[in-house]
């Protein structure tokens, strides 16, 4: 199991548990971890996959991008553990449980 985490922005603190997959997004029609306090983030803006015990990283061709490592985040890319990313203005971490 891992936990999805809000590092800084609009929902700081703000947890979401997953094993599987999860979407990110502003509209909690369509995404499981919704962040509707950041006008920046698309209504479906990325997904976190786990693969073979590696989480994957995909940016849903969102508006402003997901952004890891100071890099935007084109197609699917591995995040390792712990590291932060951003999507719109919201900085988010995983960790397990």
């Amino acid at each position: 199991m891992y936990l999805l985490e809000v590092l800084s922005g609009p929902l700081d603190g703000k947890t979401w548990v997953f094993e599987r997959e999860i979407t990110i997004g502003r509209d909690d029609a369509l995404a499981e971890a919704c962040l509707a306090l950041d006008r920046y983030v698309s209504r479906r803006h990325a997904r976190l996959a786990i693969e073979a015990d590696a989480i994957r990283l995909e940016d849903l061709r969102s508006r402003n991008g997901t952004r890891l490592g100071g890099q935007i985040v084109v197609g699917d890319v591995p995040l390792p553990v712990g590291v932060p990313f951003v999507v719109g203005r919201t900085v988010l971490r995983v960790t397990r449980t």
